[in-house]
């Protein structure tokens, strides 16, 4: 099978234009240069703009027959590059358009998750707060207001309850709105803030890979956690067999439920009850040396060169 993946003119696709382009550019050099370094013939395209010529372009120039895309955010995880590599009849690893635009849209996973059962924090979008959720919020410590859209957890804030005028829908609104510069309240929600340790789940190829715990010193797995801070800390918890299993089987159902395919990471919380609550999908997680997955693929011996390989020949049909 590797053989044939040798023969194959392979595109990987990086950049972008949105707030994760600079990380999406170091996920694809290290992946280009694995590739590269071993034999295989690939290029790289940095694609910088909404230009869909451009990549088409690309693609007949190079006589590519397998795309890795590996732009994060906007553009790349949202089905939009999808659909242009549809439009190029040309051959992706990971997701198609549909579900990474559903995947994306974190209000469409959690609602096709509750559907099936699968549990996620309690939610609502912001311009969509009934007095049911409004007494739920009052009954809290904190919450978490959300985009709907984004990566990276840009745009997220955690707030105290008593920070907040919880009296009426309406003042509850305003008072989130003066913690951000501009707010439309259909493109935020807020989200239950699950009091426990938080840890995520590689799946590459229909297996999900070792669940990895993540031990930050701020309240939750932000940008400045993932890229900035030096403290932050990665670990492979022992759970119970039983235990591990019903993990890795409702990650597994999330990933299908959304119709993704070839590879993600789903992010989750275990509260002080071991009660689990799914967070999102990452459709194209990163994978630079040292991002999660291939941390993850390492513990069960693979190498970064292998874990690469496993996803193209998702595709190698």
């Amino acid at each position: 099978m590797k053989e044939e993946l040798k023969k194959k003119n392979i595109l990987v696709l990086c950049g972008g234009w949105s707030d994760e382009r600079e990380i999406s550019l170091t996920s694809g050099k290290a992946v280009y240069d694995a590739l590269l370094s071993n034999g295989y013939k690939v290029t790289i395209m940095d694609f910088h703009s909404k230009d869909e010529s451009l990549l088409i372009r690309s693609i007949k120039t190079n006589q590519i027959d397998l795309v890795f895309n590996l732009m994060h955010g906007v553009g790349g995880e949202d089905g939009l590059v999808q659909s242009y590599l549809d439009n190029a009849n040309v051959k992706y690893v990971g997701s198609d358009s549909n579900s990474s635009n559903m995947s994306f849209n974190k209000i469409v996973t959690k609602d096709k998750w509750v559907k099936q059962n699968i549990p996620t924090p309690h939610y609502s979008i912001l311009s969509e707060i009934n007095e049911n959720f409004l007494q739920e919020i009052q009954n809290s410590e904190k919450i978490i207001v959300k985009p709907i859209s984004s990566g990276s957890s840009v745009g997220i804030e955690i707030l105290k309850i008593d920070d907040l005028d919880v009296t009426s829908i309406k003042n509850l609104l305003s008072s989130i709105s003066s913690y951000y510069n501009d707010i439309k309240l259909d493109d935020y929600f807020i989200e239950e803030f699950v009091v426990g340790n938080e840890y995520t789940a590689p799946i590459v190829n229909n297996e999900v890979l070792p669940i990895i715990k993540i031990d930050t010193s701020r309240e939750f797995y932000n940008y400045q956690a993932k890229y900035e801070d030096d403290d932050t800390r990665f670990s492979f918890p022992s759970f119970e067999r039983e235990f591990e299993d019903k993990i890795k089987n409702i990650c597994m159902s999330a990933f299908k439920t959304l119709g993704s395919d070839g590879w993600g990471r789903i992010d989750f919380f275990l509260d002080k009850a071991k009660n689990i609550k799914l967070i999102e999908l990452n459709s194209i997680p990163g994978m630079t040396s040292h991002s999660l997955v291939p941390m993850s693929a390492h513990k069960i011996g693979w190498t970064y060169l292998e874990l690469i390989e496993t996803i193209l020949l998702t595709k190698n049909d």
